[in-house]
């Protein structure tokens, strides 16, 4: 997956919707290398993608990432991670 504001848009629409089930699982590492490659915290990508943590820090993790990451891409340009 190329990171795209479209494609963050998406992302975050089905699990706006679904849940962080609704993503798939490549998904949610490219958001969290992503979010590495943009200096956040590293827990925070680690909890976004570890099935084993608690749903609702998942989604925070996933709300927060999303946020910082909006800011990153523009329009049809790709963040690469």
């Amino acid at each position: 997956m190329t990171l795209t504001r479209t494609s963050l848009e998406g992302l975050a629409r089905r699990v706006a919707e679904s849940g962080l089930t609704a993503a798939a699982p490549g998904d949610l590492d490219v958001l969290a290398e992503t979010a590495e490659v943009i200096g956040l915290n590293p827990v925070l990508a680690e909890v976004l993608v570890d099935p084993s943590e608690p749903i609702v820090a998942r989604e925070r993790a996933f709300s927060l990432i999303a946020c910082a990451v909006s800011g990153q891409v523009r329009g049809g340009v790709a963040l690469a991670a």
